[in-house]
């Protein structure tokens, strides 16, 4: 019984996100110390053996940071991140992809000064347009991290 008990609640914390993602994109906003992250959980083979993502904003300034929630979902697949704006951004999803959880909007505060919070403001898009590069082809980026992050277009 008491086994059993703490599969269960070992499962659940797996479940919670307590685990280090396997693969982790970030995707830098116009401003420093501003920019996205999308972490990529794989389940593993099995009926519960999805691949999670979520997609976090980070904020940091003068040595301090904070992190919210953005998106989150079961076999998402972020395609593409636009940054409109500093603070502004579109997330594009595959057309396939299942999200659970989304905020259109995060306050980030890393002090008490107006100058110590940023709120970044999302959209959730399914088909964004591919961006208008005269027709030259973007490379893709050799490391994952870096500004724009994603495939190249076609």
């Amino acid at each position: 019984m008491r086994a059993a008990a703490l599969i269960a609640a070992l499962l659940c914390l797996g479940m919670a996100g307590c685990a280090r993602p396997d693969r982790v994109e970030t995707f830098k906003s116009p401003t420093a110390g501003i920019y996205l992250t999308v972490d990529t959980y794989n389940g593993g083979p099995g009926p519960l053996g999805s691949d999670y993502t979520r997609v976090f904003a980070h904020f940091e300034r003068q040595g301090k940071s904070a992190r919210a929630l953005v998106l989150g979902g079961d076999s998402l697949t972020v395609s593409r991140i636009i940054w409109d704006s500093p603070d502004d951004d579109t997330l594009c999803i595959n057309s396939d992809s299942f999200t659970d959880s989304f905020s259109n909007q995060v306050t980030l505060i890393v002090g008490n000064s107006l100058r110590d919070s940023v709120t970044i403001h999302s959209r959730l898009r399914e088909h964004c347009p591919q961006p208008d590069l005269g027709g030259r082809k973007r490379a893709v980026p050799s490391r994952p991290n870096q500004v724009g992050g994603g495939p190249a277009p076609e």
